[in-house]
């Protein structure tokens, strides 16, 4: 039902004798999250008391209640397809109306929430997956055996820079859908390889790797491991 069927609804079950509350109710159970909040349909049922007795939207200044229409709505909604990115201040220029209508188009027509993308470090393949699962399968036979001092490490390139901003990268999306992927990669950023190392107490190494110079068995074999095994040996002395 529309808001002015609504509220013709409200001035009918006053008229019978049922409270705000259960007008409320049966509104929730007819039209669910499109109904009118139990606030508004308390403020009609106070002003048909007071002598009320129109139910239609009344003129007002400003724009026009014609301004959602099918044709404008099916008009976010290309927007939005071909750019999920899109503000809805782009949107309000593109479509000419105001931004409270946007929204309304956005949340109660088209059931649209923007939502930031998901950072992810990077997309792993099957087969990187598989070979983690087994990798960490391996790790939790060694914990079962009685050994609790597994150093585990990784490298990582470091950004001197950010990428783009979270609000930069919002979509709109339809309640259930899952938020997209972004890898958090910047090409033209200054950049330093590090390496940790760790174990379930904590990080024992952290090594800055030395700028060009290649991540290999050498420099595992001359400084990296060294180095963690010092640390490692420090920390249990």
């Amino acid at each position: 039902m529309s808001q002015e069927n609504q509220r013709y609804y409200i001035f009918v079950s006053w008229k019978n004798g049922r409270d705000a509350t259960k007008i409320h109710e049966e509104l929730v159970n007819a039209e669910g999250e499109h109904a009118l909040s139990l606030s508004t349909v308390r403020r009609w049922v106070a002003k048909f008391k007071d002598g009320e007795t129109q139910v239609d939207d009344r003129p007002r200044s400003g724009r026009p209640r014609e301004a959602v229409t099918q044709e404008k709505i099916a008009k976010v909604q290309e927007l939005i397809t071909n750019d999920p990115h899109i503000t809805t201040q782009i949107l309000e220029d593109e479509i000419g109306i105001s931004h409270d209508r946007i929204v309304y188009i956005l949340h109660n027509e088209l059931n649209l929430h923007k939502v930031c993308a998901k950072w992810i470090p990077h997309k792993l393949s099957a087969d990187h997956k598989k070979k983690r699962v087994e990798i960490s399968k391996q790790l939790l036979e060694v914990l079962e055996k009685g050994y609790n001092n597994i150093i585990t490490g990784d490298e990582t390139w470091m950004y001197f820079f950010t990428v783009s901003s979270k609000e930069s990268n919002k979509v709109w999306l339809e309640k259930g859908e899952n938020r997209p992927q972004i890898v958090r990669t910047a090409q033209n950023s200054k950049k330093r390889m590090f390496c940790f190392f760790y174990t379930v107490d904590g990080v024992i190494a952290r090594i800055v790797v030395e700028k060009g110079r290649t991540v290999n068995g050498e420099l595992y074999r001359k400084q990296i491991l060294p180095e963690v095994f010092s640390n490692f040996m420090g920390e249990i002395l």
